[in-house]
């Protein structure tokens, strides 16, 4: 009977001695990096955002997770009419940013401080929305272009004159430019009305703002 319990406890310890080196082997790692050694997740469920290479030296890298399109709730085809009217407008709220900044430090004239103080008010909306629009770009799957470069390229405002602005050049200026920009929003509001509900729903909301803002600088020159 001795023999046998014998036996059976060498066994034992034979079959233990592997799980005891692994655990010597953790405790060792963590002696060493104090950190645990990270425990096994399995076989991953995100898609690889790992970027294809660019097909040539001026390419684009592009992040673009194709198995990730499923998940957009927005339907494929309405995708790219959002994406062209959304972009536009947010190359022009940045483009009326940089205005509204330009006439806010160069400012001159007898109601500078008022005017001073509602530039910057215009100047912080103007943020507010391009980083509307152009968040719901990327909701529908696609990249938004803010560059400066693309700004002074596709805003069509006119170039914005440098130099110390009195009061008055400064409403018509930007009146004009705000009008301007307002008249299009109306129309891609028509236009994706059609489309989608929820972005138009959302340049109404900027169509009110630019309204005012128009109407709060024309009674200056009334």
């Amino acid at each position: 009977m001795k023999i046998y319990f014998l036996a059976a406890s060498v066994a034992l310890l034979a079959a233990a001695a592997p799980y005891q080196a692994t655990a010597q082997s953790r405790r060792a790692n963590r002696t060493t990096t104090g950190q645990a050694a990270p425990a096994a997740t399995g076989t991953p469920t995100a898609p690889d955002n790992t970027p294809t290479p660019p097909a040539d030296p001026n390419g684009k890298l592009d992040y673009r997770n194709p198995a990730a399109d499923a998940l957009i709730p927005v339907e494929a085809e309405k995708r790219q009419p959002i994406t062209d009217d959304l972009q536009a407008t947010v190359v022009e709220l940045l483009e009326l940013y940089h205005d509204a900044k330009q006439s806010h430090w160069n400012l001159r004239g007898p109601i500078y401080l008022p005017l001073h103080e509602q530039l910057q008010q215009y100047a912080n909306q103007y943020l507010k929305y391009a980083d509307i629009m152009a968040e719901r770009v990327l909701q529908v799957g696609h990249p938004i272009d803010g560059r400066t470069a693309v700004v002074a390229a596709n805003a069509n405002l006119g170039e914005f004159p440098g130099g110390y602005l009195s009061d008055k050049q400064m409403l018509i200026l930007m009146t004009e430019r705000i009008t301007t920009v307002a008249k299009r929003v109306r129309q891609r509001i028509d236009h994706l009305g059609k489309i989608d509900e929820v972005t138009s729903n959302q340049l109404q909301e900027l169509s009110y703002v630019l309204d005012k803002q128009v109407w709060q600088f024309r009674v200056h020159m009334q």
